[in-house]
């Protein structure tokens, strides 16, 4: 025989959620279904049934029926910002008046500006510049280079935010993280290949990311380029290509590259990061080549820019 409860009329009506403040009549039924374990708690006041597993949306919408002014922060943000594959379930908000933690949500008292925040029309989070430096110190420059990659925050942008911000624990390392940003990286990777190369202190102009038109019109980015030498340096693994596919499309597009001049040196990105004194002798190494071939083709050889540093 299948027993009907009262409450499951209401959790019905609240999509998943029942806030018991709404249903007085059914105080003495709730507390049953709580002891039973058929109703659990997300916050003091809002209840979810026990055979459903709390998502990303079934937590935000608990966390903002008890703050509906409270600002969702950290990997949240993120996933509700511009990072979705992030994948947040738990759900940590600033709130003016500290609370309670519950289900997979987590308060903390703080004010965040207004103007560093997005407002999607049902819940309000922090936008990308202040996210990123929010998430440095347990994400380290990863979140740096993912957000540069996608093209949701400049590194003015986190700039200007940092300097906007009251100081805080964890500055020094959002300001190391920031200086060692100016090339723009895409990856830890690229971060440790990119630092590498201004150690070398080579007389070249470089770019990072830098796109190239191939003869079929389709575009690829060099990691580091040196244009001038129409030489660039790319770092990478297989699990970046993801597929036997992707990993063919590169070897492609290094051959496009070659019909128009353009020299492209892989390294591994494992390499990188246990080697890297060793990869730089060799970066060393190709550009002392480079600039022999250059020399030998006399006045065809590109001429030699002032150094400066990198830019996008």
């Amino acid at each position: 025989m299948v027993v009907s409860y009262v409450w499951e009329a209401a959790l019905a009506a609240g999509q998943g959620l029942i806030v018991r403040r709404e249903h007085p009549s059914i105080s003495s039924s709730l507390d049953r279904a709580l002891r039973r374990g058929d109703l659990v708690s997300m916050l003091p006041g809002i209840y979810r049934a026990r055979d459903r597993e709390p998502d990303l949306a079934l937590r935000l919408r608990a966390a903002f029926t008890a703050d509906p002014d409270a600002v969702v922060i950290g990997e949240a943000a993120a996933t509700l910002g511009w990072w979705p594959e992030r994948n947040a379930t738990t759900v940590d908000l600033a709130t003016t008046a500290l609370r309670a933690a519950g289900d997979g949500i987590r308060w903390c008292k703080r004010q965040v500006p207004l103007d560093l925040t997005v407002d999607s029309g049902t819940v309000r989070f922090t936008d990308a510049a202040l996210t990123v430096l929010d998430l440095i110190p347990t994400l380290g420059g990863q979140v740096i280079d993912e957000a540069l990659r996608r093209r949701a925050v400049t590194l003015a942008q986190l700039e200007a935010t940092f300097a906007e911000l009251p100081p805080r624990r964890g500055d020094v390392l959002r300001r190391t993280l920031l200086d060692d940003s100016r090339d723009e990286p895409w990856s830890e990777a690229e971060r440790e290949l990119q630092r590498g190369h201004r150690e070398l202190d080579l007389p070249h102009a470089y770019r990072t990311n830098f796109p190239v038109t191939l003869p079929d019109g389709s575009v690829r980015f060099v990691d580091l380029a040196l244009p001038d030498l129409l030489l660039g340096f790319e770092v990478d693994g297989w699990e970046w290509h993801g597929d036997h596919e992707s990993f063919v499309r590169d070897r492609a597009s290094d051959a496009q590259l070659a019909t128009q001049s353009w020299h492209r040196v892989r390294f591994d990105a494992g390499l990188v990061f246990d080697d890297l004194e060793g990869v730089k002798a060799t970066m060393r190494a190709v550009v002392a080549a480079r600039e022999a071939l250059f020399r030998g083709l006399g006045p065809f050889a590109p001429r030699q820019p002032r150094r400066r540093r990198g830019r996008k």
